[in-house]
């Protein structure tokens, strides 16, 4: 008879970390083959796969591991609002420039497509790893949130991507003069801003674990015959 093993959870974060890493890098290597971009600098490749290998491996890791959720509602109210001041800190989401217009323009896969998108009372300009990253950043707060109802768990992830807004705002804005103007806007933000990313990210699974840690009941107590 065959004995079907249950993954673990670090099992399942690295098996979605590969396979992110998997899609990008084959989506990367059609894109330069068939637009033949010129690249200045090699770091720009690099940025997607990080951030999004990081965040989407976290978020699975966490999810998996706190399973005891006892505040749901808590946790998604908190977790939305968290998302939604990082996308309006980031530029990603903000006020209307007047202008409604809605365009689509190509560009490396993680880095493009890029929307950029303005209904007359709220803007958009999306860049896909770095969405990834907010929401999964967003929903990592709402499972711990309603695990443990930790206000210093939302702060954390705040204050650090707090520090991450000013280069990012740099790098969308860097988008609309071209590709020089991007090179030279993600090399001077973007290495702190990963860095910051990957401690913040960090720094909730250390969070998830000391939210778990309590609930472990050792072996062999539940026997009580």
């Amino acid at each position: 008879m065959a004995i079907h093993r249950r993954l673990s959870p670090l099992e399942f974060a690295v098996g979605s970390g590969i396979l992110v890493v998997s899609v990008l890098a084959a989506a990367t290597a059609s894109y330069l083959s068939v637009q033949q971009p010129t690249l200045t600098d090699g770091r720009v490749l690099v940025y997607p796969v990080v951030w999004s290998t990081a965040a989407v491996a976290a978020a699975v890791w966490v999810s998996r591991t706190v399973r005891v959720r006892p505040r749901r509602w808590l946790g998604a109210a908190v977790g939305v609002g968290y998302t939604v001041a990082l996308l309006w800190l980031s530029g990603t989401l903000g006020a209307s420039a007047g202008m409604p217009t809605s365009q689509l323009e190509l560009a490396l896969p993680g880095w493009g497509p890029i929307l950029l998108y303005d209904n007359g009372l709220l803007s958009l300009a999306i860049v896909p790893f770095e969405l990834v990253a907010y929401l999964c950043l967003g929903y990592i707060v709402a499972v711990l949130i309603s695990a443990a109802a930790s206000a210093r768990t939302a702060a954390l992830g705040m204050a650090s991507c707090v520090s991450c807004a000013a280069p990012l705002l740099l790098a969308v804005a860097g988008l609309f003069g071209g590709t020089q103007a991007t090179t030279i806007v993600a090399s001077a933000g973007y290495d702190l801003a990963t860095v910051i990313l990957l401690v913040t990210f960090g720094l909730l699974v250390r969070a998830a674990r000391k939210t778990i840690a309590p609930c472990e009941i050792p072996t062999g107590q539940g026997d009580a015959s």
